[in-house]
């Protein structure tokens, strides 16, 4: 089979990656076979086009996957996320939103034709460029297959090369997985330890035991996620940035040191941004307001010194945004908050004021996190967003590992993880526990809130077992602020889904193969819970 890549995506792929490679590739409408192996410059182009995989969208996809959880809630009512768990639709084997399953394995197919071709055709290039090239797309397979692990249980269908049948039935999860840390082994030690600055964002085996770790903690091998993390210590380049607010705003064009960023997706404006902050800004900021934050997520965040927030206490309920730690003050808009040198409104009335229907808050509160608030959007209007994606950094590594050593038994160990993310944030004070149960608490909170908006709040309770729990049966909140006449506000506790309960099914622990898969292949039978 020939493989035919056209020449302006390859452009764009590599483009958008901005790895700085001065590459010539030769001109012509398509590459077959033979051109593609023909020079490393033409191997780039090639691998190039699996980087997309790893942020294109910025955080749109991680946004849309939280507001399935109790962190976010979509503004517009008719919008997918809030049908789905308010009940109005329901995930089927012909209906899921958050499927993946023709996606990946049209990426499989992708990832086995390269090594195919890298197999026939390596000799024409130094081996240690076979092998790097090898290693970076033994990688993406490996996160295709992760990411179809987490959805479907891990019993999928193994294609460990092309297929030489026409249909093929699921393997066992102890077999996916065990595939996945072969493919993550041999892309560590295969990828170079650094890169060069120029080629920032291309893969480096931090990145490759940083994936394994996050994918051994989904498949509860304690021991092989716990170790990836040492692995990955072991090399000395990563460490929390200083600044939890400062890391989001950080932009490829400033070449600023972050040790955080394990593996990261660049962009630079005007040709290659993205216009995130376009559709989810705040009206004030003339923007289409999509998302808000919980009261939910919102009252977990703690006071300055550790404490609990509630309003139940009435010196806080007073003035409920004073005093709070600084990721509050990095992630959330509230009323009263100071950006692009106005003040936020989210009073009734205010310009970016509560109500329900869509265009504003209906909890009260705006995402501050991964906007960039250095442009006045109010008045100089949207451009091209330019801020890092961070597809995996430093601090969720120390979370993995603080709750992979919990799970084997050792709480020195997971405390003094969980409280370098903690004393990053502000804490003075380190936390303590006095049984896995007690820290299974602190991590779920800490995960909560430091990983806020990056799409592992869905994910986390349904691997913890929790979604049925926490996700069902239950409505998120919100603040709803009025201005009096005399200048004082009254808070007021309300029901972001508007009287309605949400719906988490226990079948959606493990989602269901396409109807369309199940008709095409034979050698397929669905899960049980969805016959």
């Amino acid at each position: 089979m020939k493989m035919k890549y056209i020449m302006a995506s390859l452009i764009l792929s590599a483009a958008i990656m901005n790895t700085g490679c001065k590459i010539g590739p030769e001109l012509t409408n398509v590459y077959d076979e033979s051109v593609a192996w023909t020079s490393e410059a033409n191997l780039e182009l090639s691998l190039n086009k699996f980087y997309p995989l790893i942020g294109q969208t910025y955080y749109t996809p991680h946004i849309t996957q939280d507001a399935y959880s109790d962190v976010l809630k979509m503004n517009t009512p008719n919008a997918d996320p809030n049908l789905y768990v308010l009940g109005s639709a329901q995930i089927t084997p012909g209906t899921n939103p958050l499927g993946n399953w023709d996606n990946a394995y049209l990426w499989i197919r992708n990832c086995n034709e390269f090594l195919d071709g890298l197999q026939k055709n390596g000799s024409k290039l130094a081996p240690e460029i076979v092998s790097r090239a090898e290693a970076e797309v033994r990688f993406f397979r490996a996160y295709v297959y992760f990411e179809l692990a987490k959805r479907y249980g891990a019993s999928v269908i193994l294609l460990k090369k092309l297929p030489e049948e026409k249909f093929n039935g699921r393997s066992m999860p102890a077999e996916v997985w065990d595939f996945i840390a072969e493919d993550l082994d041999f892309a560590a030690e295969n990828l170079p330890v650094t890169v060069p600055a120029a080629k920032r964002g291309k893969l480096t085996r931090g990145a490759a035991f940083g994936l394994k770790s996050r994918a051994m903690l989904y498949a509860k091998r304690w021991k092989d996620a716990s170790d990836a993390v040492r692995n990955l210590d072991n090399l000395g380049l990563y460490d929390l940035y200083p600044s939890y607010e400062q890391l989001f705003n950080q932009k490829r064009s400033s070449a600023a040191e972050n040790k955080e960023s394990i593996l990261e997706f660049g962009y630079q404006s005007p040709d290659f941004g993205y216009s995130f902050d376009y559709f989810y800004a705040p009206p004030g900021d003339k923007g289409y307001a999509q998302v808000s934050p919980t009261e939910n997520l919102v009252s977990e965040y703690e006071m300055a010194d550790g404490s609990k927030f509630s309003w139940s206490d009435p010196v806080q309920a007073a003035n409920p945004y004073a005093n709070r730690e600084p990721r509050f003050y990095a992630s959330i808009l509230y009323n009263g908050a100071q950006w692009k040198g106005r003040t936020v409104e989210t009073f009734v009335g205010g310009v970016d004021g509560y109500a329900a229907g869509g265009g504003t808050t209906c909890t009260g509160y705006y995402m501050k996190k991964l906007f960039d608030g250095s442009i006045r959007t109010q008045t100089e209007g949207f451009r091209p967003g330019e801020l890092t994606f961070y597809f995996m950094r430093y601090a969720e590594v120390l979370l993995i590992y603080a709750e992979a050593m919990a799970e084997q038994g050792d709480l020195n160990e997971a405390l003094k993880a969980l409280n370098r993310v903690r004393t990053r944030a502000g804490f003075t004070a380190p936390l303590t526990a006095g049984s896995k149960d007690d820290f299974m608490r602190l991590l779920r909170h800490e995960r909560m809130i430091e990983l806020a908006f990056e799409g592992h709040r869905f994910w986390d309770l349904r691997r913890w077992g929790l979604a049925s729990q926490l996700l069902n049966g239950i409505s998120v909140g919100g603040t709803k602020i009025t201005k009096n006449a005399a200048g004082s506000l009254t808070y007021e506790r309300v029901d972001a889904d508007n009287g309605k309960k949400r719906i988490y099914a226990e079948r959606y622990n493990r989602f269901p193969i396409p109807a369309t898969e199940i008709q095409r292949n034979p050698m397929i039978e669905q899960f049980d819970e969805w016959k």
